[in-house]
């Protein structure tokens, strides 16, 4: 057996668009988990050679970032309402991906090295909207990391649990109904 190259994918190769080579690999990260997520596993779930994923991708690191930027290409600040409730808008938001897509969260903090073009954009948009709020950019951040953590960890909490003590729609439900108070209540302090 010869090795072949990295490079373009032979002629007579099967092939696929990036879009089903994301879509496979968001499929591994949302079933089984990051540790999963091998170029190899993604190849053998789109029936194409390994060395095609490194075509379009160059690496799992580029796979990862364009996974996020195309999970949360859609998360986007809420163009009308107050300064505060666009700030909640965008972080629901947020919420429901890293809920729905809890793995390739995780995927994100195993590779620190990784973050995404869209991941960079929210965090831009929030820390303009806390400026708006007149919080100063060294105070705007500190309160980026607080809320963007907390979302992290509540979101994560939900999708790694999963039951809930009822159905999983009731316990989503009343899990964004808490996340929604204390997202609330931690912006309250921003006016004290």
């Amino acid at each position: 057996m010869t090795k072949r190259s990295r490079g373009r994918p032979r002629a007579d190769e099967t092939s696929v668009s990036p879009a089903n080579i994301l879509a496979e690999a968001l499929a591994i990260l949302d079933t089984e988990g990051f540790e999963n997520l091998t170029m190899r596993a993604v190849a053998m779930r789109a029936g194409i050679n390994p060395m095609t994923i490194y075509h379009h991708f160059q690496d799992r690191d580029g796979l990862i970032g364009a996974l996020a930027d195309t999970v949360y290409a859609d998360v986007a600040v809420p163009l009308e309402g107050t300064v505060r409730s666009r700030i909640e808008g965008l972080l629901g938001a947020y919420r429901t991906k890293v809920v729905r897509h809890p793995g390739l969260t995780l995927a994100i903090f195993y590779r620190p090295g990784v973050f995404p073009d869209h991941a960079r954009r929210i965090t831009d948009n929030l820390t303009d909207l806390l400026g708006e709020l007149g919080l100063s950019p060294s105070r705007a951040l500190l309160w980026v990391h607080i809320l963007v953590d907390y979302t992290h960890g509540a979101a994560l909490a939900v999708a790694m649990d999963g039951k809930g003590g009822g159905s999983p729609a009731a316990a989503t439900d009343r899990e964004h109904e808490n996340y929604e108070h204390a997202i609330s209540e931690l912006l309250d302090r921003l006016d004290a």
